[in-house]
């Protein structure tokens, strides 16, 4: 896929830099010693969440206007000037503030990178290879977290303040990097720009598109029913191993191989719909998570828990490539940013709201929070099944 120095390529090395986090295994060690307690840990990634939610729609406008690669420019700098925050925030309120820039710098960066990708491969009449870019542009992003992961059970041996601090340093060199790459990029040639439209024409085009759409609609709500929550399962993995009587060295490890497991099962996601077609493929890739989150809740064993944690958060990664093909083929360049943040936008709803609920549900046991994320990742699979005949399009 790495042909030459092109945008997929600098995208490539844009995931993987800014994903090399230095101190996610120990992260929720680290705000309880900042005395936040379970439901603040947790609210952070709603507020996350929130945060796109209210900037996807604004941010997309913003990308289809000033283009896709200065959007990803704004969208690294806000995240490194979180990371830097990150250095000196010592309570509730410092990282809720952290958190908000973090959601808008997200909310920039998720609906034009993909269309910066998709319209790059337009231009050069190979939009059919989005799967395997995008997979390929995924496991780069994975292997980030692989050798954070790993490299934390060195660098945060012992979770001293000294140690949290240098790990910290070491990430937001790494968001630097990607930053400077970023200033690379090439705007792809495809006439995208609006001429002079009125940002609301621009919403309502966005949300005729998916009314009109059934298609795409189903794909929509296949993707929101069945979201994995990713974030949650990194916010209950010290108390899942904590409960499975699991040796704390397991955090970075079982981290960093499921990071290997993540970048393979992107990589090759297009692989399922070679072997077994498009509706037994998406199928798969969208219920398996659901029973490992049910397996989770009910087998309680040091072994079987990392074995499942590293299978499912693998797992997961087998989605993101396809949704961001079937997404697009129904999409016009015109307004590609746009759509695509309005869907990030539903997504981001969901995922906030349901995190209250599955918060609630983890105060009186993780094991329920898994079982009830399995269960409702099973009926979304199960319900909104796509197959071959909604990826026909009448362009």
């Amino acid at each position: 896929m790495l042909k030459k120095f092109d945008n997929i390529s600098k995208i490539s090395l844009i995931s993987f830099f800014s994903s090399l986090y230095f101190y996610l295994p120990i992260l929720t060690i680290y705000y309880q010693q900042k005395n936040l307690n379970f439901i603040q840990i947790n609210s952070l990634w709603g507020i996350i969440t929130g945060t796109i939610f209210l900037s996807e729609i604004p941010t997309g406008l913003i990308a289809d206007k000033i283009g896709r690669k200065l959007s990803i420019i704004v969208s690294l700098s806000l995240q490194l000037i979180g990371e830097i925050l990150f250095l000196f925030a010592q309570n509730y309120l410092f990282f809720i503030i952290i958190s908000i820039i973090a959601g808008i710098g997200f909310a920039f960066q998720s609906g034009c990178s993909q269309a910066l990708v998709y319209d790059s491969l337009k231009e050069q009449k190979r939009e059919k290879e989005m799967k395997k870019a995008t997979g390929s542009i995924g496991s780069f992003f994975q292997a980030g977290h692989v050798l954070g992961a790993l490299a934390s059970s060195f660098i945060v041996s012992q979770i001293t303040q000294s140690r949290i601090i240098l790990a910290i340093l070491l990430t937001i060199v790494s968001v630097g990097i990607s930053l400077l790459i970023s200033l690379f990029l090439k705007e792809p040639k495809t006439d995208y720009k609006h001429v002079e439209k009125n940002p609301l024409e621009i919403i309502s085009q966005s949300f005729a598109l998916i009314k009109q759409n059934s298609s795409l609609k189903r794909i929509i709500l296949l993707g929101i029913f069945t979201t994995p929550f990713a974030g949650y399962l990194r916010n209950f993995h010290p108390p899942y191993f904590q409960l499975a009587n699991v040796a704390p060295y397991w955090l970075g490890l079982s981290l960093g191989i499921g990071g290997i497991a993540a970048a393979l099962a992107s990589k090759y996601a297009y692989k399922l719909e070679e072997v077994f077609g498009i509706e037994k493929g998406m199928f798969l890739a969208t219920c398996l998570p659901g029973f490992l989150y049910v397996f989770m809740a009910l087998v309680i064993h040091p072994v079987f828990a990392v074995v499942l944690f590293i299978s499912n958060f693998g797992y997961m990664s087998f989605q993101d490539p396809l949704f961001a093909d079937y997404y697009n083929v129904h999409i016009k360049s015109e307004i590609r940013a746009t759509v695509l943040s309005t869907i990030n936008m539903f997504s981001s709803a969901y995922i906030a709201l349901m995190g209250l609920i599955i918060g609630w549900i983890a105060g009186f046991s993780v094991l329920y929070a898994f079982l009830f994320m399995g269960v409702i990742v099973l009926l979304g699979s199960t319900i909104f099944r796509i197959g071959k005949r909604h990826l026909v399009t009448n362009s």
